[in-house]
């Protein structure tokens, strides 16, 4: 057995998902987590697995899996549990086929059957190996070789629950660990591979999201920075990025994000008008009071997102409450809509729904996912409640 990914802790009670075949590997597993006094919940199969760690709200604590039982849900699997929004950790029950692509983090192997599967719960797994410094070029050959991924935070509207779109964002698993994007997303656009990152996402996520679009109707959100956004060719390497995958420009937002400060008003206008024009919407994402973006409130943005930061406060600040009033009765007066980053829980959400805004994303709704998870994730999203 190895012990893989980032363990919530050894709180009792916390879950741990169950994935074989063998009935001494189950038998183990299920003495194991009553030592603990871990809840244990079984699935059958790879598909099953991907769907429940799909679902809105906390993940299990561990996944404890036979990658044969797996079968060919291991990638995505894997991929899910590489995320950082995961929080899961593997155990494996016997050897795995590519083990180290996507769950990037591993302790030494633990002989032995239901005593080494508790103690293997009981301790916490490391954050593994230090992360390594990536280069430019490390980075540019990655991009050249297709080992960027997307994954896909769903997003819903409040007044009925309805998924509406999710937001595509990038991830980069080298062979040795998951490269976090805070770390590679700057190097990009410091090293000039910016727009080489957006298009690779942008044309991954029009392949995936338009192979979904007939049975989950899903629209999807890029994050682009300024400079990319006031580029002349925009549009045309957007068109060559979505091809002819299914998605159209009414399908697909844009989001302009808060690293680089906005010296031209006037210009950006421009852009907004224009690319309002061919179709797609545009998005201001995390806007928080202070800020020092209060002018860009008024330009022709599809809509905003209102920054996690600001959310979580919600149920217990008046005064973040009152500026959240004050923002989506702006951006109605101007026809946009409003989207909520980071709902935890059914608190944030019923205060969001009284004060107006349409849209929300969260790990309440759901962590970022890969592709072959969101339809799981959708079916379990239709059955759950936020208390």
């Amino acid at each position: 057995m190895h012990s893989s990914g980032v363990s919530l802790g050894s709180a009792r009670g916390e879950q741990v998902l169950v994935l074989a075949r063998d009935p001494i590997q189950i038998a183990a597993a299920t003495a194991a987590a009553a030592q603990l006094g871990r809840l244990t919940r079984f699935v059958r199969n790879g598909d099953e697995a991907l769907a429940r760690l799909a679902c809105p709200g906390p993940a299990p604590g561990h996944l404890v899996c036979d990658p044969i039982a797996a079968g060919a849900a291991w990638p995505g699997l894997l991929a899910t549990l590489a995320d950082p929004a995961t929080r899961t950790a593997l155990i494996l029950l016997a050897p795995a086929p590519d083990p180290a692509r996507g769950a990037a983090r591993w302790a030494a192997p633990v002989p032995g059957e239901a005593d080494a599967l508790a103690r293997a719960l009981a301790t916490p797994c490391t954050d593994g190996p230090p992360q390594q410094g990536h280069s430019a070029a490390t980075l540019r050959e990655s991009l050249a070789r297709g080992e960027i991924s997307v994954h896909y935070q769903p997003i819903v509207r409040l007044s009925d629950r309805r998924p509406v779109m999710v937001e595509a964002l990038a991830r980069w698993h080298r062979p040795e660990a998951a490269v976090p994007p805070d770390a590679f997303v700057p190097l990009a656009e410091r090293h000039g591979l910016g727009r080489s990152l957006s298009f690779s996402v942008a044309r991954t996520a029009a392949l995936e999201i338009g192979r979904l679009w007939p049975r989950l109707r899903l629209g999807v959100s890029i994050n682009l920075p300024l400079a990319q956004l006031l580029q002349g060719d925009l549009q045309s390497w957007l068109r060559h990025a979505l091809g002819h995958h299914g998605l159209g420009p009414r399908q697909v937002a844009l989001e302009l994000t808060e690293t680089t400060p906005v010296h031209d008003l006037a210009q950006l206008h421009r852009v907004l008008l224009r690319l309002r024009q061919a179709g797609y919407r545009v998005l201001l994402d995390d806007v928080a009071p202070g800020d020092g973006r209060e002018a860009l409130l008024r330009l022709p943005f599809s809509g905003l997102k209102l920054d996690r930061s600001l959310v979580r406060r919600l149920p217990t600040e008046a005064h973040g409450r009152q500026e959240v009033r004050r923002l989506v009765r702006l951006a109605k007066s101007q026809g946009q809509t409003v989207i909520a980053e980071g709902i935890s829980d059914g608190r944030i959400w019923a205060a969001l729904g009284q004060l107006g805004v349409d849209f929300g994303q969260g790990y309440a709704v759901g962590r970022p996912l890969p592709a072959p998870a969101l339809t799981g994730w959708w079916a379990r999203w239709r059955r759950s409640r936020l208390a």
